[in-house]
């Protein structure tokens, strides 16, 4: 009788091999994390889209773990124990799910009924009517002539014919805009024939030289071989996208570094061909934190997770942004364009020190009225001290209520108003306020900068008489 109860007991084999995967797959969970898994990695960073799979995986895991391990200590030791084994794998299953997504509605089941029952609103969905009544302008046409240094005719989808532009461009007082898609060699001819060459004072063209995954060592010789080329066929600089420093690596899985010295042929050629180079370096601070409920860029980041960069391993902005000081160190011949205000517009004093180490250097505006205009009292002193080194930009295939607000940012004093590009990027949830500046920074800033830096001799005359005209 002993060894019948006995053999009743011992669990079946069906059992106990689910028990055993109930406690691998639980373990696993916990302890294999994106840190952990990092370590393996050849330069000690995963990517965002394999965090997130990672990720995906631990929940599921944890999620069977539990289920497994209550069915097997159920079938095995009966219903009260199986019932402590579900409390104590929820409880583990829950601890380290918080981990995982600190947010997570799992451990805020107060949040589901409420959502159920229509009392929790979306974030998504919010949408608030301000009531508030203030002066307000309307801006259709710059104070001064406009050369926008930093447009895209071609990636963003809404492209647009050089007659379309032209149209825009007058009705907004914008005397030149900057193509920075044209991609050295044949694309680049063939947006010169294209904008340029019929309208040589109206259209600018920046060559680019793109970096994809994986570097192409000898692509990057070819494309930098051209630059002579480039410039003589009517390119007034070069453009470099933020792939470099923060995506690109080389053929062994190594992120390459802005200082990279394999890369010092672009700048060392760029410069000696008179091209100033436009740069996008890192990103916003926000962009590198984690996507949770502390990150102010939570609804646009969320959108675009592929410029969300926060995990083990991978460089911080201001690690990538020293990089690109030491190649501005090295190469005192080259003059360089920080795109975006050098993504440093949540602190404007280390822009400002930026332009004091490095008389080589200027930056743009473009994409940043929605940073500039929060902080309208610092942002105006900053214009007014450096309005020699800043230069107007857009970004994007820029449209007229694109162009009028920031018209409105830079001319007028206007309280609490929206983004030019909102709502079409959330960027984040909160209005602008007008810098109001003086005349003469308008001036330096919207074309005189911009004559200067690309050395747009044929455009500074034309602007010349048509103001002795007028």
């Amino acid at each position: 009788m002993g060894a019948e109860c006995s053999r009743a007991a011992a669990p079946s084999r069906f059992t106990l091999g689910l028990g055993w995967a109930a406690l691998a797959a639980l373990c696993g969970a916990a302890l294999v994390s994106p840190e952990w898994l990092a370590r393996f990695s050849p330069d000690g960073a995963l990517s965002l889209s394999l965090q997130e799979r990672l990720q995906g995986l631990r929940l599921l895991a944890l999620v069977c773990g539990t289920i497994a391990l209550t069915v097997a200590a159920w079938r095995w030791l009966g219903a009260v124990v199986g019932l402590l084994a579900c409390w104590i794998a929820c409880v583990v299953t829950v601890t380290v799910i918080e981990q995982i997504y600190p947010d997570h509605w799992l451990h805020q089941p107060q949040r589901i009924l409420r959502a159920a029952l229509g009392q929790e609103l979306l974030l998504r969905d919010f949408e608030p009517r301000a009531h508030l009544v203030v002066p307000r302008q309307e801006i259709r046409q710059a104070k001064f002539p406009v050369i926008n240094i930093h447009a895209h005719f071609h990636y963003t989808g809404d492209q647009r014919s050089p007659e379309e532009m032209l149209a825009i461009m007058a009705q907004c007082r914008v005397v030149a805009t900057a193509n920075l898609d044209g991609v050295v060699g044949e694309f680049l001819e063939a947006d010169l024939a294209r904008f340029v060459q019929p309208h040589p004072e109206r259209f600018l063209e920046l060559a680019q030289i793109g970096f994809g995954p994986v570097m192409d060592w000898a692509k990057l010789e070819r494309d930098t071989q051209l630059l002579p080329a480039a410039k003589q066929a009517g390119a007034v600089g070069l453009k470099i996208w933020k792939t470099l420093g923060l995506k690109t690596r080389d053929e062994h899985g190594r992120l390459i570094t802005l200082d990279d010295p394999r890369v010092d042929v672009l700048w060392q050629r760029a410069g000696e061909a008179g091209l100033p180079i436009l740069i996008h370096v890192a990103d916003l601070p926000a962009n590198f934190e984690p996507l949770d409920r502390y990150n102010e860029r939570y609804e646009y980041l969320h959108q675009e997770r592929d410029i969300a960069y926060h995990g083990p391993g991978g460089p911080g902005p201001e690690e990538v942004l020293a990089q690109f000081e030491r190649v501005m160190a090295r190469h005192r011949e080259a003059t360089f364009i920080l795109a975006h205000l050098g993504n440093r517009t949540d602190n404007l004093a280390e822009a400002a020190a930026l332009l004091d180490r490095h008389p080589n250097l200027y930056m743009d505006i473009s994409a940043r009225a929605n940073e500039l205009g929060r902080q309208p009292v610092t942002a105006r002193q900053f214009f007014i001290r450096y309005a020699g080194r800043l230069l107007f930009g857009t970004d994007g295939n820029p449209d007229e209520a694109m162009y009028r607000g920031y018209f409105r940012l830079l001319e007028t004093a206007d309280e609490y108003f929206d983004d030019p590009k909102w709502p079409k990027f959330r960027y984040g949830r909160w209005k602008l306020y007008g810098l109001n500046l003086p005349d003469d920074v308008l001036r330096r800033v919207y074309y005189d900068n911009a004559l200067q830096v690309f050395g747009l001799e044929a455009l500074r005359r034309s602007l010349r008489e048509r103001a002795g005209a007028s």
